[in-house]
């Protein structure tokens, strides 16, 4: 697929690419910009645009040196994250969706951060913010549970690798380097979005949902367990009320045409806004991984 991307986008420039580097003016463009195949960075240095920069392998491991970047700047996503989801508790607090007595909280920042993070650290290593950023969410803010946390754990780690496969993997955007071509450019940076948000938003739905139906089934054999269980697995996006956790699934359940579909439309909300600041953000993470690949 991205074989006839490169056909149809190739410009007669790339048949005639060599590495005569343009002169520049005093008003000719300054800071980290492009000339054909060529890369010019804030300082004035030059490098040349490969194939290999947009090589799956590049955004997994390229060298010892790199490695050592990667671990070093785990941590200031990590620190990064955690200040992210201490603005989603903020928000939490003062912005939360009703739905027939159900309050469905919205998280944005810390998984913005944990996406960009993934041209930098890789796959792996964004998963294991994936996994930790929840559990610092938890200690910061009571109102979620363990059982709460852990399903987040694992949609946020869904989402990394969703996000890793269709904008690298699918569409080959380099970790180093924009596309010289700026259509492609464009093309390759926000088409992922047609894969990424489809699949996110309905594993994050019929999850949720799926949540509060185990929560009932087991709420059948064990009436003292379901006051635990639906305090636990109230889920990535429930609040309990005053009136009992009983309540919330009773209103969910007689209710749950709407509310899934006021639970699907938030989703697409919070993950489109993710991945366009995604898409935003992102090429000025590369300037960042260039200077220390």
């Amino acid at each position: 697929m991205i074989k006839e991307l490169d056909d149809k986008f190739k410009s007669p420039e790339d048949d005639s690419h060599n590495h005569d580097v343009p002169d520049h003016k005093e008003n000719d463009q300054i800071g980290d910009h492009y000339h054909d195949k060529h890369h010019i960075d804030s300082k004035g240095n030059h490098d040349d645009i490969k194939d290999s920069d947009f090589d799956i392998i590049n955004s997994i491991y390229t060298s010892k040196r790199n490695l050592i970047f990667r671990i070093s700047l785990t941590g200031v996503f990590l620190a990064l994250a955690s200040c992210g989801s201490a603005f989603d508790m903020l928000g939490e607090k003062f912005f939360r969706l009703p739905i027939n007595d159900v309050n469905l909280s919205i998280r944005y920042f810390d998984i913005l951060i944990i996406c960009l993070s993934i041209g930098s650290l890789g796959p792996l290593f964004s998963s294991l913010l994936a996994v930790v950023i929840p559990w610092f969410h938890l200690l910061m803010d009571s109102d979620h549970t363990a059982m709460a946390m852990l399903i987040d754990s694992f949609g946020y780690l869904l989402v990394v690798w969703v996000m890793w496969f269709s904008y690298y993997v699918v569409f080959r955007n380099s970790y180093i380097h924009k596309d010289p071509n700026r259509k492609k450019d464009l093309f390759k940076r926000w088409m992922p979005i047609v894969f990424f948000i489809p699949i996110v938003v309905i594993f994050y739905t019929i999850f949720t949902v799926l949540i509060i139906y185990v929560t009932d089934v087991y709420g059948e054999e064990d009436h003292e367990e379901v006051e635990h269980l639906v305090t636990h697995l109230k889920g990535i996006f429930f609040h309990e009320h005053e009136e009992g956790a009983e309540d919330i699934w009773d209103n969910f359940k007689s209710h749950y045409v709407s509310s899934t579909a006021i639970i699907f439309g938030f989703e697409i909300l919070r993950f489109s806004l993710c991945y366009v600041f995604f898409a935003i953000i992102e090429p000025q993470i590369k300037k960042l991984n260039h200077r220390y690949r």
